[in-house]
Protein backbone atom coordinates (compact mmCIF):
# COMPACT_ATOMS: atom_id res chain seq x y z
CA UNK A 1 0.00 0.00 0.00
CA UNK A 2 3.12 2.43 0.99
CA UNK A 3 4.36 1.88 -2.52
CA UNK A 4 0.89 3.06 -4.36
CA UNK A 5 1.19 6.15 -2.52
CA UNK A 6 4.16 6.90 -3.24
CA UNK A 7 3.81 7.05 -6.74
CA UNK A 8 0.79 8.52 -6.90
CA UNK A 9 2.36 11.25 -5.08
CA UNK A 10 5.25 11.34 -7.60
CA UNK A 11 2.74 11.25 -10.56
CA UNK A 12 1.47 14.49 -9.13
CA UNK A 13 5.31 16.25 -8.27
CA UNK A 14 5.71 15.10 -12.03
CA UNK A 15 2.77 17.12 -13.27
CA UNK A 16 3.95 20.25 -11.64
CA UNK A 17 3.50 23.85 -13.01
CA UNK A 18 1.56 22.35 -16.00
CA UNK A 19 -1.29 21.38 -13.52
CA UNK A 20 -1.51 24.73 -11.91
CA UNK A 21 -1.31 26.38 -15.07
CA UNK A 22 -3.96 24.62 -16.60
CA UNK A 23 -5.94 25.33 -13.30
CA UNK A 24 -4.71 29.33 -13.63
CA UNK A 25 -5.91 29.47 -17.13
CA UNK A 26 -9.23 27.86 -17.15
CA UNK A 27 -11.57 30.44 -19.41
CA UNK A 28 -14.01 32.00 -16.60
CA UNK A 29 -18.00 31.94 -17.48
CA UNK A 30 -19.05 34.70 -19.65
CA UNK A 31 -21.79 37.04 -18.31
CA UNK A 32 -24.11 35.82 -20.93
CA UNK A 33 -23.33 32.21 -20.00
CA UNK A 34 -24.55 33.49 -15.88
CA UNK A 35 -27.63 35.12 -17.16
CA UNK A 36 -26.61 38.40 -17.17
CA UNK A 37 -27.61 39.02 -21.15
CA UNK A 38 -29.27 42.58 -21.12
CA UNK A 39 -28.61 46.10 -20.97
CA UNK A 40 -30.21 47.42 -17.88
CA UNK A 41 -32.90 49.65 -19.91
CA UNK A 42 -34.45 46.16 -20.90
CA UNK A 43 -35.41 45.42 -18.19
CA UNK A 44 -37.58 48.15 -17.07
CA UNK A 45 -40.48 47.34 -14.67
CA UNK A 46 -38.39 44.05 -13.21
CA UNK A 47 -35.97 43.87 -10.92
CA UNK A 48 -32.22 43.71 -11.70
CA UNK A 49 -28.99 41.82 -10.56
CA UNK A 50 -25.63 43.47 -12.33
CA UNK A 51 -22.64 40.96 -13.65
CA UNK A 52 -19.70 40.97 -11.33
CA UNK A 53 -17.49 41.03 -14.51
CA UNK A 54 -19.65 43.87 -16.73
CA UNK A 55 -21.61 45.91 -14.94
CA UNK A 56 -23.57 46.89 -18.37
CA UNK A 57 -25.24 43.50 -18.39
CA UNK A 58 -27.73 42.76 -15.86
CA UNK A 59 -30.38 39.85 -15.19
CA UNK A 60 -33.77 40.56 -15.48
CA UNK A 61 -35.95 39.24 -12.47
CA UNK A 62 -39.04 39.63 -11.04
CA UNK A 63 -41.77 42.13 -11.80
CA UNK A 64 -40.72 45.01 -9.01
CA UNK A 65 -42.72 44.93 -6.03
CA UNK A 66 -44.47 47.66 -4.42
CA UNK A 67 -42.97 49.39 -1.66
CA UNK A 68 -44.62 51.59 1.47
CA UNK A 69 -45.28 54.71 0.59
CA UNK A 70 -43.52 57.93 2.55
CA UNK A 71 -43.00 61.39 1.53
CA UNK A 72 -41.70 62.13 -0.89
CA UNK A 73 -42.45 58.72 -3.33
CA UNK A 74 -44.10 58.65 -6.51
CA UNK A 75 -47.34 56.97 -6.98
CA UNK A 76 -48.69 55.19 -9.75
CA UNK A 77 -51.65 54.41 -10.95
CA UNK A 78 -52.21 51.61 -9.51
CA UNK A 79 -52.33 53.42 -6.59
CA UNK A 80 -49.05 51.69 -5.07
CA UNK A 81 -45.00 53.22 -4.68
CA UNK A 82 -42.48 51.89 -6.32
CA UNK A 83 -38.83 52.40 -5.94
CA UNK A 84 -38.21 52.23 -9.90
CA UNK A 85 -40.83 52.71 -12.25
CA UNK A 86 -43.21 49.15 -12.53
CA UNK A 87 -43.89 47.82 -16.30
CA UNK A 88 -47.20 49.06 -17.73
CA UNK A 89 -47.80 51.73 -15.02
CA UNK A 90 -47.70 55.68 -15.16
CA UNK A 91 -46.62 57.97 -12.57
CA UNK A 92 -49.47 59.72 -11.51
CA UNK A 93 -48.76 61.46 -8.11
CA UNK A 94 -46.43 61.84 -5.09
CA UNK A 95 -47.40 61.47 -2.02
CA UNK A 96 -47.44 64.08 0.77
CA UNK A 97 -49.30 62.69 4.09
CA UNK A 98 -48.77 58.91 5.05
CA UNK A 99 -51.01 59.58 8.06
CA UNK A 100 -54.33 60.02 5.67
CA UNK A 101 -52.93 58.41 2.60
CA UNK A 102 -52.88 61.20 -0.59
CA UNK A 103 -51.05 62.15 -2.49
CA UNK A 104 -51.00 65.22 -4.78
CA UNK A 105 -51.47 65.09 -8.56
CA UNK A 106 -48.20 65.92 -10.70
CA UNK A 107 -49.42 68.86 -12.42
CA UNK A 108 -51.10 71.98 -11.31
CA UNK A 109 -54.64 71.93 -13.61
CA UNK A 110 -55.50 75.64 -15.65
CA UNK A 111 -56.45 78.39 -13.82
CA UNK A 112 -59.92 78.22 -12.79
CA UNK A 113 -62.57 79.95 -10.20
CA UNK A 114 -63.53 78.38 -6.89
CA UNK A 115 -67.41 78.82 -7.75
CA UNK A 116 -70.06 82.04 -7.80
CA UNK A 117 -69.45 84.71 -5.43
CA UNK A 118 -72.89 85.20 -3.58
CA UNK A 119 -73.65 81.36 -3.70
CA UNK A 120 -72.92 79.33 -0.04
CA UNK A 121 -72.30 75.69 0.04
CA UNK A 122 -75.08 75.14 2.83
CA UNK A 123 -73.32 71.61 3.81
CA UNK A 124 -70.46 73.55 4.39
CA UNK A 125 -69.29 74.69 7.52
CA UNK A 126 -67.68 78.04 6.97
CA UNK A 127 -64.34 78.24 7.61
CA UNK A 128 -61.77 81.00 8.49
CA UNK A 129 -58.09 81.49 8.80
CA UNK A 130 -57.85 80.94 11.90
CA UNK A 131 -59.46 77.45 12.46
CA UNK A 132 -58.60 75.66 8.91
CA UNK A 133 -56.55 73.13 10.28
CA UNK A 134 -59.54 71.71 12.24
CA UNK A 135 -62.50 72.95 10.20
CA UNK A 136 -63.62 70.66 7.56
CA UNK A 137 -60.17 68.47 6.98
CA UNK A 138 -61.62 65.89 4.71
CA UNK A 139 -61.15 67.74 0.81
CA UNK A 140 -62.62 64.46 -0.65
CA UNK A 141 -66.31 64.87 1.33
CA UNK A 142 -66.11 68.24 0.84
CA UNK A 143 -65.43 68.14 -2.77
CA UNK A 144 -68.66 65.91 -3.07
CA UNK A 145 -70.46 68.38 -1.22
CA UNK A 146 -69.50 71.26 -3.61
CA UNK A 147 -70.39 68.67 -6.98
CA UNK A 148 -73.82 68.34 -5.16
CA UNK A 149 -74.57 72.29 -5.65
CA UNK A 150 -72.32 73.47 -8.26
CA UNK A 151 -72.49 70.92 -10.61
CA UNK A 152 -69.14 68.95 -12.67
CA UNK A 153 -67.73 72.16 -14.24
CA UNK A 154 -64.55 71.55 -14.92
CA UNK A 155 -64.06 75.75 -14.95
CA UNK A 156 -64.37 75.85 -11.33
CA UNK A 157 -61.51 74.43 -8.78
CA UNK A 158 -63.73 71.48 -7.47
CA UNK A 159 -65.04 70.15 -10.89
CA UNK A 160 -62.03 70.23 -12.63
CA UNK A 161 -60.65 67.57 -10.16
CA UNK A 162 -64.19 65.45 -9.45
CA UNK A 163 -63.93 64.82 -13.10
CA UNK A 164 -60.72 64.40 -13.95
CA UNK A 165 -59.88 60.54 -14.86
CA UNK A 166 -55.51 61.44 -14.82
CA UNK A 167 -53.93 58.13 -14.82
CA UNK A 168 -56.90 56.03 -16.04
CA UNK A 169 -58.87 56.85 -12.41
CA UNK A 170 -62.48 56.64 -12.50
CA UNK A 171 -64.47 60.11 -12.25
CA UNK A 172 -64.63 60.81 -8.37
CA UNK A 173 -61.33 59.47 -7.17
CA UNK A 174 -59.42 62.70 -7.43
CA UNK A 175 -60.59 65.73 -4.99
CA UNK A 176 -59.66 69.40 -4.39
CA UNK A 177 -58.04 69.43 -1.19
CA UNK A 178 -59.24 71.04 2.02
CA UNK A 179 -57.12 73.87 3.46
CA UNK A 180 -55.52 71.35 6.44
CA UNK A 181 -54.51 69.20 3.53
CA UNK A 182 -53.08 71.80 1.48
CA UNK A 183 -51.40 73.25 5.21
CA UNK A 184 -49.11 69.41 5.55
CA UNK A 185 -48.94 69.79 1.68
CA UNK A 186 -46.36 73.04 1.84
CA UNK A 187 -45.14 71.66 4.88
CA UNK A 188 -43.60 68.99 2.91
CA UNK A 189 -42.84 70.79 0.19
CA UNK A 190 -39.06 69.77 -0.38
CA UNK A 191 -39.68 66.25 -0.48
CA UNK A 192 -42.69 66.61 -2.75
CA UNK A 193 -40.70 68.57 -5.48
CA UNK A 194 -37.94 66.09 -5.12
CA UNK A 195 -40.54 63.52 -5.80
CA UNK A 196 -41.80 65.13 -8.70
CA UNK A 197 -38.24 65.71 -10.25
CA UNK A 198 -37.58 62.01 -9.88
CA UNK A 199 -40.64 61.17 -11.81
CA UNK A 200 -39.61 63.23 -14.42
CA UNK A 201 -42.89 64.79 -15.39
CA UNK A 202 -45.27 67.24 -14.00
CA UNK A 203 -44.66 70.43 -12.60
CA UNK A 204 -43.10 71.35 -9.39
CA UNK A 205 -44.85 73.01 -6.60
CA UNK A 206 -44.26 77.06 -7.29
CA UNK A 207 -45.17 80.31 -6.47
CA UNK A 208 -48.57 80.24 -7.04
CA UNK A 209 -51.95 80.06 -5.16
CA UNK A 210 -53.88 76.67 -4.98
CA UNK A 211 -57.78 77.05 -4.03
CA UNK A 212 -59.01 74.50 -0.96
CA UNK A 213 -62.33 73.23 -1.02
CA UNK A 214 -62.93 75.35 1.91
CA UNK A 215 -65.21 78.15 1.90
CA UNK A 216 -66.09 81.37 4.22
CA UNK A 217 -69.84 82.18 3.23
CA UNK A 218 -71.19 82.85 0.42
CA UNK A 219 -68.53 85.63 -1.31
CA UNK A 220 -64.96 84.16 0.19
CA UNK A 221 -62.88 80.29 -0.16
CA UNK A 222 -59.93 79.82 1.18
CA UNK A 223 -56.32 79.29 -0.90
CA UNK A 224 -53.18 78.40 -0.31
CA UNK A 225 -50.62 81.15 -1.02
CA UNK A 226 -47.68 78.36 -1.49
CA UNK A 227 -44.47 80.52 -1.94
CA UNK A 228 -45.40 82.08 1.53
CA UNK A 229 -47.56 79.65 2.95
CA UNK A 230 -50.53 81.62 3.53
CA UNK A 231 -54.16 80.49 3.58
CA UNK A 232 -56.05 83.88 2.85
CA UNK A 233 -59.43 84.13 1.72
CA UNK A 234 -60.32 85.20 -1.76
CA UNK A 235 -63.25 86.12 -3.56
CA UNK A 236 -64.81 83.27 -5.14
CA UNK A 237 -65.39 84.37 -8.58
CA UNK A 238 -61.88 85.70 -9.21
CA UNK A 239 -59.46 83.55 -11.75
CA UNK A 240 -56.38 85.19 -12.76
CA UNK A 241 -53.63 83.63 -14.10
CA UNK A 242 -51.80 82.00 -10.87
CA UNK A 243 -55.17 80.81 -9.45
CA UNK A 244 -55.37 76.84 -9.52
CA UNK A 245 -56.19 73.85 -8.50
CA UNK A 246 -53.95 71.01 -7.20
CA UNK A 247 -55.93 67.98 -7.42
CA UNK A 248 -55.27 64.86 -4.54
CA UNK A 249 -56.19 61.15 -4.42
CA UNK A 250 -56.59 58.59 -1.90
CA UNK A 251 -54.21 55.55 -2.14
Amino acid sequence: MRKYLLMAGAALIGLGGSAYAAIDCAVPPTCDELGYAYPADWCKGLSTLKCPFDQTKVFCGEPLAPVTCTVGAILYNNLKCYDEAPAGRTAIGVVFDTSKRLAISLSTGNNVQWGSYGTDISTLTNCTTSNYTTCNTDGKSNTQKIIAVQGESTSLAAGSCYTSTYGSLPKGSWFLPSASELKTLIDNKTAVNAGITAARAGSALADQIFWSSNEYGSKYALALYLDLGNMTLYDKDISFSSWYARCAVKY
